[in-house]
């Protein structure tokens, strides 16, 4: 079975689309997992060995500190069948696995280490939920997608995507990422450009999921989704899902966007917009 990463922009929706998703009974949700983003950074870092695998190996010992859970700023509306975030495998097995990826760096084996370890900890959480498949989500895979496709050349990616001034209203009242309307256009072009161009590359590991779609009408939009994964049975998981779906959410930049902004807005990525099916 191909492994199924989901990503995209932050604040597009991964977490609802990974939480319904993972209501299947053989789709094992994870999430979210940065420190997969931050090990690849590292590995392609200009710096010798030794200092890469120190920075690793303390990066880990502090993001496990708290396994199985872990921090969120999900706001009070966002409500989750599987939580804000969802991990089963623990710390020790975590640090075990961080070592094993040590000496396989010291030996040469970087690519193939890395494979191993991320499979290893999603098999054991997959395994741990009783589930023969795992779907790893994290938003800012969308901006490493050859590095994942390097891992694993058989990857299906869930590209999610939102209206970017939707986006840009709900990123800019947040205490992290862009302040303005103009920084939170050019972040989100970047995001959803990554995504756009390996699409093009590869566009039968690619699906692209729109935020807007699976509230308004969630069984048409994953049912695709699921046979182009080789899974089915979608009518029935959604049925156990009572959270999260409010229509009401898509299009608010309408109301919250000053109309200056919303001009720029559309000046400066207006094209992407249309691109994904949006009227700008």
């Amino acid at each position: 079975m191909s492994p199924i990463f989901i990503g995209g922009a932050g604040r597009s929706g991964t977490t609802l689309l990974i939480d319904l998703l993972g209501l299947h009974p053989a789709i094992s949700p994870i999430y979210e997992t940065d420190f997969v983003v931050f090990i690849a950074r590292m590995l392609s870092a200009d710096a010798p060995p030794e200092q890469v695998m120190q920075k690793i190996h303390a990066f880990m010992d502090k993001w496990t500190e708290s396994l199985p859970h872990r921090p969120h700023n999900k706001r009070e509306h966002e409500r989750f069948v599987h939580g804000p975030h969802h991990i089963l495998f623990d710390r020790e097995l975590a640090m075990a696995q961080t070592q094993v990826l040590m000496d396989d760096i010291a030996r040469g084996r970087v690519v193939a280490g890395f494979r191993h370890f991320m499979s290893t900890l999603f098999s054991e959480h997959a395994h741990l939920d009783n589930k023969p498949r795992w779907a790893n989500k994290t938003p800012a895979y969308v901006r490493m997608l050859p590095v994942l496709r390097m891992l694993y050349p058989d990857m299906k990616f869930i590209h999610r995507v939102r209206d970017g001034r939707d986006v840009a209203c709900s990123i800019v009242t947040r205490p992290f990422g862009p302040k303005t309307y103009e920084e939170a256009a050019r972040w989100w072009a970047g995001s959803v450009g990554a995504g756009v161009q390996f699409a093009r590359q590869h566009p039968d590991q690619v699906r692209v999921v729109r935020y807007e779609d699976l509230l308004s009408d969630p069984v048409a939009c994953l049912e695709p989704v699921l046979h182009w994964l080789g899974e089915d049975d979608v009518g029935e998981l959604l049925s156990r899902h009572t959270v999260g779906l409010d229509p009401s959410r898509s299009g608010r930049w309408r109301e919250d966007m000053p109309a200056n902004d919303n001009a720029a807005f559309k000046a400066s990525v207006g094209d992407l917009l249309l691109t994904l099916g949006y009227a700008a």
